[in-house]
């Protein structure tokens, strides 16, 4: 018995001694503290409700034990649900919310361990830990339903994997390698169970692996082990086709079937984007990028920079280069997604911002480690003045970063969300159909139908998501309306109020639409589209509504602008659609003022709604001939979305004759969205007026090509051969826009320039 006890006894030893380098309790009680320090500091501002951008999905998914966008997230959606369950306490939301602050706790040790682990340096340690828990984006990410703090611990884990196998490599312990290796396999396959975007971080372990010892990495024996544990990670996929199943109450793309479970996990209805970024504009979205990282670590941001240099000077050089791998993989994906600079983009950075993090603390293990070796001067007295002076002022980072973000990041009192989603369903009222494009305003909407039982006969429709299985709406499709000729490529927004018009009560909540031939009312955070004939009320009860809920604290974060001055945007777009002119100008004026007022993330969340307000202001400034005050006003919309895309300004900069100007925004237009037939015409305009005809040619060309029946492509075609001295080729594209527009808008002006030039046409 004596035996046994002294042999578990130094089995305890070496567990203890392989989780703590360093042999003694100090690290224990570092770890005791970070975690009870950043998990009280997610809890006090922890959500106690929904909040916005995906908040509601997951709050959906949670509650009906459903499934929610793709890929699905379903390790979290598992382990969440059962946390909330022997956790009850608090609401919903609080409880999910509480679950992402666990995780970042978590996270935050493993960091320390990884510092500790290469430097020896706790100091180290604690800063970047601190330095990651309270940057900006991933703090508010954290203290609301969300999984990015999951997918943050994995990254750390596998990072810590990786090192201690490395170090059980360099001991020649071959079995204990083996062990971690298929640890590590089932970790990665865990990681992306919770987010597939861990793949793109798999070339840099690789790397890691092979430059350590290749042998061993790519022996038969661990990579057949490695791939069956795996596939056990991957196992939680299971959960989305079994909760399809049961048929939830919330049932995002509807894996029921092998195909559909095949595109929820690839994600299809959300990768369009991938690697669609134009490459000509990557340089400038990296710069804007490493602009952030000020934001992220306030004023010492370049310890990152630092630390990044003292690693690749100490003698382990595959460190540097394993970590500025990982750094670029992390970054790769959101870089060269087309889709994320007018929605959500500074909160997808989070792991880079970890690896940079990871340089903070290596700049500060390395600042210790010089201010120490003074200790051993003749000056010791000084030399333990500046190691205390040193370990004073890292101290201070994180805390500084904790301090200036805390009040921005607290959402323990935040309700915007809710308010905008109970007000929307009051008034839109039974028996209704409301229209969205937004998911910061769609989701918090459905979870408040669906889960607090907010007016449930309303039906909420996402009209280009239709045929996303799991999704209602496409009925709305199917109806016929008498004297009604549906429109192919017409959206299909258009085609479901002019299929359903006058069988429903329709609203909508889309707030870059206007539509001037529409019957249309304001109602606050929503627009009423009334039948024909129906007269509104713009002087209704509405106004005194709303009309002071632009009042709001300059401090609040960029969805909460949306939520106050939502309403302020609608009622522009209604005046807008009446073309009242100057009305809907001074409204949009007022409205993107407050909006832009002192906002510490610009490019966060709500931007697209009001970027999009400019680009409406620009064609309320354009139709009353205000060009000058075009060319003014919307530039500033890239301040937060600095991939603002604006006909409206291109227009501007054509008519008060800034050619190259325009011609630069039209090469943007066409760069981000190259199927659109218009703006390769009205760039071949404008060259036409800067008289480069040879580029006109070209562009007019590839329009022609993409829409052979447009016949305003042709009449340009035929201005351009003009300027290009072929009169006779020119008079046949003429020819051409009589033949397809012979009473239109195009056929009567291609006729006279038939006659200017001395020929002439018939109609047949």
């Amino acid at each position: 018995m004596l035996k046994i006890k002294s042999a578990s006894i130094s089995d305890f030893k070496k567990i203890k001694a392989a989780a703590f380098p360093g042999g003694n309790i100090d690290n224990r009680l570092i770890l005791i503290f970070l975690f009870i320090l950043t998990i009280i500091l997610h809890i006090l501002p922890a959500a106690r409700t929904v909040t916005f951008s995906d908040s509601g999905d997951f709050l959906l998914g949670i509650a009906t034990t459903g499934n929610i966008h793709g890929p699905g997230s379903p390790l979290y959606m598992i382990t969440a649900r059962l946390f909330t369950l022997l956790f009850p306490v608090g609401p919903l939301a609080f409880r999910v919310s509480l679950y992402s602050g666990l995780f970042a706790s978590l996270t935050a040790c493993l960091m320390y361990l990884i510092i500790f682990r290469i430097y020896r340096s706790r100091t180290g340690g604690i800063v970047g830990a601190l330095a990651f828990s309270f940057s900006y984006s991933y703090w508010y990410q954290t203290v609301i339903p969300e999984t990015y703090s999951l997918n943050t611990f994995f990254m750390a884990l596998l990072i810590l994997l990786a090192l201690k196998w490395e170090s059980s490599i360099k001991d020649e312990n071959r079995k204990k390698a083996d062990n971690i290796l298929c640890l590590f396999a089932f970790s990665f396959g865990l990681a992306i169970s919770n987010h597939i975007t861990t793949l793109f971080l798999l070339p840099a372990f690789v790397f890691f692996f092979i430059d350590t010892s290749w042998k061993d990495a790519l022996a038969p024996r661990n990579l057949l082990r490695m791939a069956a544990f795996l596939a056990l990670g991957l196992l939680p996929y299971i959960y989305e086709p079994a909760a399809a199943f049961r048929g939830p109450a919330y049932n995002y793309g509807d894996p029921s079937t092998p195909a559909r479970w095949f595109e929820h996990v690839t994600f299809r209805h959300q990768r369009s984007g991938l690697f669609k970024y134009p490459y000509l504009y990557l340089p400038s979205r990296f710069w804007r990028y490493f602009g952030t990282l000020n934001t992220e670590f306030p004023y010492f941001a370049w310890l990152g920079g630092a630390g990044f240099i003292y690693s690749v000077f100490d003698k382990r050089r595959k460190y540097p280069l394993f970590f500025l791998f990982l750094f670029i993989l992390a970054l790769l994906p959101v870089m060269t997604y087309s889709q994320l600079e007018p929605v959500l983009r500074a909160h997808f950075y989070y792991p880079s911002y970890m690896i940079f993090s990871l340089w903070i603390g290596f700049a500060a293990a390395g600042a210790v480690k010089m201010a120490g070796s003074f200790k051993h001067t003749a000056w010791k007295a000084a030399g333990k003045a500046s190691l205390v002076s040193v370990i004073f002022i890292l101290a201070l980072c994180p805390v500084v970063s904790c301090l200036i973000h805390y009040g921005k990041i607290d959402k323990s009192r935040y309700t915007y969300a809710e308010d905008m989603a109970r007000d929307i369903l009051d008034t839109a009222g039974p028996e209704s159909i409301v229209f969205f494009e937004d998911d910061n305003i769609f989701f918090p909407c459905m979870y408040m139908q669906t889960v607090e039982g907010v007016n449930p006969e309303a039906r909420l429709v996402i009209p280009e998501a239709t045929t996303v299985p799991g999704f209602r709406g496409s009925d709305l499709l199917l109806r016929t309306r008498t004297g009604h000729k549906p429109d192919p490529a017409a959206l299909d927004y258009i085609n479901i109020v002019q299929r359903n018009l006058g069988f429903l009560n329709m609203f909508s909540a889309v707030s870059n639409f206007v539509e001037f031939n529409w019957n249309v009312s304001w109602s606050g955070y929503l627009v009423r589209i009334l039948p024909p004939g129906v007269e509104p009320d713009l002087n209704n009860n509405t106004a005194a509504k709303y009309s002071n809920k632009g009042s709001f604290s300059e401090n609040v974060d960029t969805d909460a602008r949306e939520s106050v001055l939502l309403p302020m945007l609608f009622k522009a777009n209604v005046l807008l659609s009446k073309k009242m002119l100057p009305e809907a100008t001074s409204v949009y004026e007022d409205t993107i003022e407050k909006f832009m007022k002192n906002i510490y993330v610009p490019t966060l969340y709500s931007c697209n709604t009001f970027s999009n307000a400019f680009e409406l202001l620009g064609l309320s400034l354009n139709k009353e001939e205000n060009y000058e005050e075009t060319v003014r006003i919307l530039p500033g919309a890239r301040k937060i979305d600095p991939d603002f895309l604006s006909p409206s300004l291109a227009m501007a900069y054509t008519a008060t004759g800034r050619y190259p100007q325009a011609i630069a925004e039209l090469d943007k237009l066409i760069a981000f969205k190259p199927d659109t037939v218009s703006y390769y015409i009205d760039l071949a305009e404008v060259l036409n007026m800067a008289g480069n005809f040879p580029a006109a040619l070209r562009e007019i060309e590839k329009a022609v090509e993409m829409d052979p029946g447009n016949a305003k492509a042709y009449l340009v075609y035929g201005d351009t051969l003009t300027g290009l001295g072929r009169p006779r080729e020119a008079q046949t594209k003429y020819v051409k826009v009589i033949e397809l527009d012979k009473t239109g808008a195009y056929g009567p002006s291609a006729r006279q320039k038939l006659e200017d030039n001395g020929s002439s046409t018939t109609d047949e």
